[in-house]
């Protein structure tokens, strides 16, 4: 889920003051329990020396005392004389004095004599004695009657040594409550196997807790856990290993926590004080920062949704803020004419200024919904790229700009689609008069860099919504017209149903034809048809033709697929399988003896594919035979398309020994003196100047002039459509070189020509 920034920079601040507090209260807790841990361990350490000294000093003073009695005269006097009373008038003062719990004089055989204690009775056996006397120590500590007790061994200086003294004290509560108060410490005297209380100044519950602890307790333990709150050490009071019982002192922590926690709770206290003071300042700064910024947001969403006319007072005192909002003012003002320039050029056509086809079509259906009729003229300069190519792609510029402010005078709508594609719409429908007249008007030569450049253009026209009422229906059927306007006569077309009929046509061949080169070539083959040498009667060549005979649209004749596959950039797949055929034929043939020559047609694209005839001449060299065995036929028309490059590639054909020839002579430029700078050695006189060459006077006219000026040139003719034996003889009788014609032979395939060259008057 989003934040708002104002919750954003709270939240942030809230964050970092919260960490800072608890890096605070951390540090301070931790720095606090360090130094109440460290206090206490001093405390103990300081109750351990405490301890260890009030026992020394009460040792010594004891010893100091007893020595001084086992030197009184009297004392030694009772003793020595047995007086028994005595003695134990002298150790009642004595235990009264120190006060002692044991005193008792025993004799060297460790027999009790006099005894001021129940521990020992008199006439008892005194083992412990022997066990001071044996390690060579006049003090020590002992276990009586599961009681901690410290005893000394005080020899009665008399000549005959015969006796000695125990004096001792009792570790009883007691005797440890004392302690305590000089220690400030409480003590517990345990077994050492067991951990079972022999005496200690804490309950006996608590000072079995201690025992059972392996650690200190915690502040974590003390305040909040109410578990044992005393730390806890062992005192060393003998170096015999074997004393069965130890002392334990322990210092309750409670007092020192408690101030800790103390200190930690007013820690916290100043940090949840300082935690409220600062969220109410985070509160007020990002109020201060957010308030702002949701005034720019509101801006920016005004702007976003395409309003650009407010403009914004600066809204907070923060320079950061004001410089964004100068910022978002100025950005307004960009994406306004940014917008305005950006949607100028998604609707016109940068070079002419005219619309474009993205806003015609939402124009156009636009003007179909609200009910109202338009006529729409496409208009296409017709060889536009020629314009380009003569004379330069700045001048072609200008061409569309002087044919783009020509259209614009007149009422209507206008688009550049795309090249030399112009469309027109009209709510008043022109009528062919006024066609005719705006063609006139666009096809006046266009004055650029002081060249006349002329226009001509063809224009096809849809009513609509009678024709088309979608822009794609539009632009489709569109596309039908302005073809058929292109490549018919008429310089006007208007929309016929048939027209679209012939269009489906023209891509059922060219969906089929892709499928025939690509999977089905079964469907195509070659046909030839004989030459004849008029001189010597004899076939002296073949021209190859191809044939299409498919299984969904039967028969397709060979004029018709072959410009479509012109247009559709199908011909130099075309092309290379009828090279591949007929060399492969004419292989075939010069196997069997036959010397005739074969003349292939080649189109405009052929001659400018310079990769394309470079596989002619590989696949020649592959099968044998020599580039003279070829004939090549070019049209008037592939030639002026572009002169230079057709000339440069004939002129490197003719260098390897090909051999050309114009065919269809007559139906275009028909220009001998321009031919005459042309590898030619031969022109062919279409057929429909020779079929009626017998009984019109007309073609016979024309017939005899192209064989005289031919024969000026010393160029070879060939006429074709030879149809009967008088068209023969006439040209024959004229000069005429080489014939064809079904007078001769139809064009046949490979074995029936074979039959027919075994059985004709015509063979070689």
């Amino acid at each position: 889920m989003q934040k708002t920034l104002s919750q954003s920079l709270f939240q942030t601040l809230f964050i970092g003051i919260v960490i800072v507090s608890l890096l605070i209260i951390g540090a301070v807790w931790r720095s606090a329990n360090t130094l109440v841990v460290d206090n206490i361990d001093h405390n103990i350490v300081l109750a351990e020396k405490v301890f260890d000294k009030v026992i020394a000093d009460r040792q010594a003073i004891i010893h100091n005392v007893s020595n001084i009695l086992s030197r009184s005269p009297d004392f030694k006097r009772a003793i020595d004389t047995e007086n028994l009373p005595s003695i134990d008038a002298a150790f009642a003062s004595f235990a009264q004095r120190l006060d002692t719990d044991i005193i008792a004089l025993v004799s060297l055989d460790h027999q009790v004599i006099v005894s001021r204690t129940e521990l020992f009775k008199e006439g008892q056996n005194v083992e412990s004695s022997l066990a001071l006397g044996a390690k060579g120590k006049d003090s020590g500590f002992f276990v009586l009657n599961n009681q901690l007790m410290q005893l000394n061994l005080i020899r009665v200086e008399i000549p005959s040594l015969r006796y000695y003294m125990l004096i001792g004290v009792a570790f009883n509560n007691a005797l440890l409550s004392e302690l305590k108060q000089l220690v400030d410490a409480d003590i517990i005297i345990s077994k050492v196997d067991s951990n079972d209380i022999l005496s200690t100044t804490l309950k006996e519950n608590e000072a079995q807790q201690i025992l059972a602890s392996e650690d200190d307790p915690s502040w974590l333990d003390v305040t909040f856990n109410d578990e044992l709150t005393y730390f806890s050490r062992q005192v060393d009071i003998s170096t015999d290993e074997n004393l069965p019982v130890k002392i334990t002192i322990a210092i309750d922590a409670t007092t020192s926590f408690n101030a800790f926690t103390r200190v930690q709770f007013t820690v916290l206290s100043f940090c949840l004080v300082a935690i409220f003071i600062a969220l109410g300042l985070s509160l007020i700064f990002a109020r201060k920062v957010s308030q702002p910024v949701s005034t720019l947001v509101k801006a920016v969403n005004k702007v976003a949704s395409g309003t650009y006319g407010t403009t914004l007072e600066t809204p907070s005192t923060l320079k950061e803020i004001s410089e964004l909002a100068s910022a978002v003012d100025s950005m307004q003002s960009s994406i306004k004419s940014r917008e305005k320039h950006i949607r100028y050029q998604a609707e016109h056509d940068v070079l002419t200024g005219l619309f474009n086809r993205n806003y015609v079509e939402g124009y156009f259906e636009a003007e179909l919904q609200d009910g109202r009729a338009v006529q729409v003229v496409a208009i296409t300069v017709i060889g536009f790229r020629t314009i380009n190519d003569l004379y330069g792609y700045s001048n072609g510029d200008n061409t569309l700009k002087a044919l783009a402010e020509r259209l614009q005078r007149w009422p209507g709508t206008s688009a550049r689609l795309a090249g030399g594609e112009i469309l027109y719409i009209t709510h008043e429908a022109l009528n062919d008069d006024q066609l005719e007249t705006l063609k006139h008007i666009l096809e006046q030569p266009v004055e650029s860099n002081l060249i006349a450049i002329p226009v001509k253009v063809a224009m096809a026209v849809i009513q609509c919504p009678q024709d088309a009422n979608t822009s794609e229906e539009l632009f489709r059927k569109m596309n039908i017209v302005t073809d058929e306007a292109i490549h018919s006569d008429s310089w006007c077309v208007r929309y016929r149903t048939e027209l679209e009929d012939k269009y489906n046509r023209r891509l059922s061949i060219t969906t089929e034809l892709k499928r025939a080169l690509a999977s089905q070539q079964h469907e195509l083959s070659m046909v030839y048809q004989p030459k004849i040498d008029l001189k010597t009667m004899k076939v002296c060549s073949m021209e190859a033709l191809i044939r299409w005979n498919n299984s969904v649209l039967g028969f397709v004749p060979p004029d018709e697929f072959i410009t479509i596959a012109e247009q559709a950039g199908l011909i130099e797949q075309v092309t290379t399988w009828v090279m591949r055929q007929t060399i492969s034929d004419l292989a075939y043939f010069r196997g069997r003896g036959y010397g005739f020559s074969v003349a292939m047609n080649l189109s405009t694209q052929d001659i400018q594919n310079k990769i394309l005839l470079g596989n002619l001449v590989a696949l020649l060299t592959q099968e044998g035979l020599s580039p003279d065995s070829l004939e090549l036929e070019i049209t008037e028309s592939d030639l002026v398309a572009d002169a230079s490059l057709a000339i440069e590639n004939l002129n490197e054909l003719t260098a390897r020994g090909f051999h050309f020839a114009i065919d269809d002579f007559g139906t275009g430029y028909s220009s001998l003196a321009y031919l005459k700078n042309l590898p030619v050695k031969t022109i062919k006189i279409d057929k429909s100047f020779i079929l009626s060459l017998a009984s019109d006077e007309n073609d016979q006219q024309i017939v005899h002039t192209v064989l005289s000026l031919a024969n000026v040139f010393n160029l070879k003719v060939v006429a074709e459509g030879v149809e009967d034996v008088a068209s023969l003889e006439i040209l024959r009788d004229w000069g005429c070189d080489i014939v064809q014609g079904y007078y001769i032979s139809r064009p046949l395939i490979r074995s029936d020509l074979e039959d027919w060259l075994q059985n004709t008057p015509f063979g070689e």
